[in-house]
């Protein structure tokens, strides 16, 4: 198994297992934005488009947590957001489930290919 499918793997573990156990206390879109942040580290690295090897070796480890946390902030901005949003309009099921994962992804990948342009096809 490549490097790329592990940290994939990773970053979907971490996302259900947050998600999953924080769900237990809030409500759903709230636990599903918390648990997108936890995993978009990983998850965004492992995108088809991104160049890895020659950003690996551009970016040092400390240049690639920052990367990493700041496509999980906005992941995690974007996805309360939308999951405060769902919440008071009275969606608490898979509608407000879905649009914070859209929403929350989408902020997640936008920040790091925003600071990675570079390096993506």
């Amino acid at each position: 198994m490549d490097r790329s499918t592990q940290e994939f793997l990773v970053g979907v573990v971490a996302a259900a297992t947050v998600a999953g156990g924080l769900s237990l206390y809030v409500a759903t879109p709230y636990a599903l934005a918390v648990g997108l942040a936890a995993g978009t580290p990983s998850l965004v690295r492992t995108s088809a488009r991104l160049d890895r090897d020659a950003y690996d070796v551009d970016h040092t480890s400390t240049e690639q947590v920052v990367d990493g946390a700041l496509a999980a902030g906005a992941s995690l901005s974007v996805g309360l957001v939308a999951a405060h949003f769902a919440v008071t309009s009275g969606y608490d099921g898979p509608i407000a489930a879905a649009g914070v994962a859209a929403l929350g992804v989408l902020a997640g990948q936008s920040a790091f290919y925003a600071r990675t342009s570079e390096y993506t096809d």
